[in-house]
């Protein structure tokens, strides 16, 4: 198994993926979902990198993907107790996301140290 594994895709490349389906079969774009899921995301990545869960701190962009190699031991971790859970939540979704459901799971990573 490749160790560098796609973590994160581009932004707008996961957000295209949201479409509506009309009665006659027709497909547009769910434009309500889009600005949903690109605020999420925008603020999950942001998160990341103020909190110097990424390699490269500060290089927070959403115009890239980001790979296993991209993150630090601490950020890995915490995708694994939490990633999966916050974007599932209601509190992602709310306009600013809230991250406590993060910043709980993080204090708890580096309280174990």
């Amino acid at each position: 198994m490749d160790e560098n594994y796609l973590v994160w895709g581009e932004v707008e490349t996961l957000v295209s993926a949201y479409k509506l389906v009309g009665g006659a079969g027709s497909i547009s774009n769910d434009f309500e979902s889009q600005e949903v899921v690109r605020r999420m995301l925008k603020a999950l990545i942001k998160y990341f990198s103020d909190n110097n869960l990424l390699v490269e701190v500060g290089q927070a962009c959403v115009g890239r993907a980001y790979y296993r190699n991209d993150f630090t031991e601490e950020g890995i971790e915490l995708l694994r107790r939490k990633e999966a859970a916050w974007l599932k939540s209601k509190a992602s979704k709310k306009n600013p996301p809230d991250m406590r459901i993060l910043e709980k799971a993080l204090a708890e990573i580096r309280a174990a140290k």
